[in-house]
């Protein structure tokens, strides 16, 4: 990807997240008005997490456009498999047209999507997939690719030297484990890089407030960290803020949120690897009606990644008339 499309795609998936922030509706048109409405289900992990909340906000508006009804449930944590599983149950139950799933537990949910499948509804997993279950498509970031980006930007900006960390997400996580891999193998390739701790934080922000304090407290000259998510990224930034290490351990988040972008553009964080979130939601509702209609799909829908470092946001907000401040 060029510079120059790297900076609008950076700018569409910033601005839509800077207009989800302050709660800007747009207009919708009228889609699919002459015609019974779908009604699609999605089971996601917490909206808490600011990137689950922009998905489902993309979501939402693009079946306000499709008229099509949208049932958003939510489980209370990372974790909440048994949660998750009554949901998906609920959804079933109420007999929608097609679900969608940001599984919890990647083998956890199986039990859940064959039930699914036994009713005949297509079931589509979104930014975390299942690993059974017949699935009509998988929408998501590429999470190696993007736990490569990571580690590869890590060792440029360290120069190749010095101890790194990973604070991962949440274990039996399908994205969690992309992201571990793709870092871990990254960083296997720089002779004087030494990875001295990687550790679960279950992509919470107190969580990796902790985790940051106990890795520098066994690791005071570390260098840098790779947070798997953006709210493990912040929560390790307060670690850094406590110890006035601001600055002096690069600090690289996950998702793009609009917290992280700010805390990025103002040196707080080094960078955030950015997903395009609200593109994601609006695939998996535009896929979703594909797959109640009978359109086949590709079993896997790339949604795209990239960096943003604090040079590079500081670059596209130029050319934004934003204050961050």
């Amino acid at each position: 990807m060029t510079e120059r499309r790297r900076i609008m795609h950076a700018r569409k998936a910033i601005v839509v997240a800077l207009v989800v922030c302050v709660g800007l509706v747009l207009a919708a048109s009228p889609g699919l008005a002459q015609q019974k409405k779908p009604v699609i289900g999605l089971a996601i992990k917490s909206l808490t997490n600011p990137a689950y909340k922009a998905c489902a906000d993309s979501a939402a508006a693009t079946a306000k456009q499709l008229n099509v009804d949208l049932i958003i449930l939510s489980s209370q944590g990372f974790s909440a498999l048994e949660e998750q599983i009554h949901q998906i149950e609920d959804l079933i139950q109420k007999k929608v047209d097609a679900i969608g799933i940001v599984a919890v537990d990647s083998k956890g949910v199986i039990p859940a999507i064959q039930e699914a499948n036994k009713k005949n509804i297509p079931v589509l997993t979104v930014d975390t997939s299942a690993d059974g279950g017949k699935l009509a498509t998988f929408i998501a970031t590429d999470n190696l690719k993007a736990g490569t980006l990571a580690g590869e930007w890590m060792i440029a900006q360290l120069q190749g030297k010095g101890k790194v960390a990973m604070i991962e997400g949440t274990p039996g996580s399908q994205q969690g484990r992309d992201r571990k891999n793709g870092f871990h193998e990254a960083i296997k390739k720089a002779s004087d890089i030494r990875l001295v701790s990687s550790i679960p934080a279950n992509f919470e922000r107190a969580k990796g407030m902790e985790v940051m304090e106990d890795i520098l407290t066994a690791n005071p000259d570390l260098a840098g960290v790779f947070a798997a998510n953006d709210e493990m990224a912040l929560g390790a930034g307060e670690a850094l803020k406590q110890r006035k290490l601001i600055g002096k351990v690069t600090l690289l988040g996950m998702n793009g949120a609009p917290e992280a972008l700010k805390a990025v553009y103002s040196g707080d964080m080094q960078g955030t690897v950015v997903q395009y979130m609200e593109y994601v939601g609006e695939m998996f509702v535009r896929s979703a009606v594909k797959a109640i209609k009978g359109e086949s799909l590709p079993p896997y829908i790339d949604t795209g990644v990239t960096i943003a470092d604090t040079k590079f946001m500081r670059k596209v907000f130029s050319t934004l008339n934003v204050n961050l401040k």
